[in-house]
C-alpha cells in the first residue's frame, strides 16, 4: 500500500505468464523453486523499477516460513518449494525497503492485518484471473 495515498498499487508482470504457461501446468504449480522465486522477484522488481533482491534457500537455523533480510542488496530466504504467494509477500517487504518506505508492508499483528499478506493475496488474485 502506498503510504502517501493509502491506495494499493498492484501490478502483475507479463513475465509471469511466460513462467507459468497454461498448457504446461500440472498438479500444484504454484509451488515454486528457488530459481523460479528469483525470476518472480526479478519480474516484479522490473515492473516496479526497483533493484532485484537475492533469493536463497532458507537457512536450517531459521525456523519460520520465509524471511526478508534488508542488508545492502536485499535477501529473501524461501523454502525449497515455497508457495508463490509467500514469494509475493516477502518481495513486498523488499519493495518497501527498496523505495525507502514509499510502500507500507507492515505485518502488524499478522493475519488479515498484514499489509504484505494483503498485497500477496491481491497480486495472486490478479495473476490467477489474468493468466490462469
Amino acid at each position: 500500500m502506498l503510504r502517501q495515498t493509502q491506495q494499493w498499487d498492484i501490478r502483475c508482470p507479463k513475465a509471469l505468464v511466460r513462467m507459468f504457461p497454461r498448457a504446461k501446468r500440472k498438479g500444484y504449480y504454484y509451488k515454486v523453486t528457488r530459481d523460479q522465486a528469483q525470476r518472480i522477484c526479478n519480474a516484479l522488481s522490473a515492473e516496479y523499477g526497483v533493484q532485484r533482491p537475492v533469493v536463497s534457500v532458507e537457512k536450517p537455523e531459521h525456523n519460520g516460513c520465509c524471511r526478508f533480510l534488508p542488508k545492502g542488496n536485499s535477501f529473501i530466504d524461501v523454502h525449497a518449494r515455497g508457495h508463490i504467494k509467500t514469494v509475493f509477500h516477502e518481495w513486498y517487504h523488499h519493495l518497501e525497503y527498496a523505495t525507502n518506505g514509499k510502500y507500507n508492508s507492515s505485518d502488524r499483528q499478522g493475519g488479515d492485518t498484514s499489509l504484505a499478506w494483503q498485497f500477496a493475496d491481491k497480486l495472486f488474485e490478479v495473476f490467477r484471473r489474468t493468466y490462469a
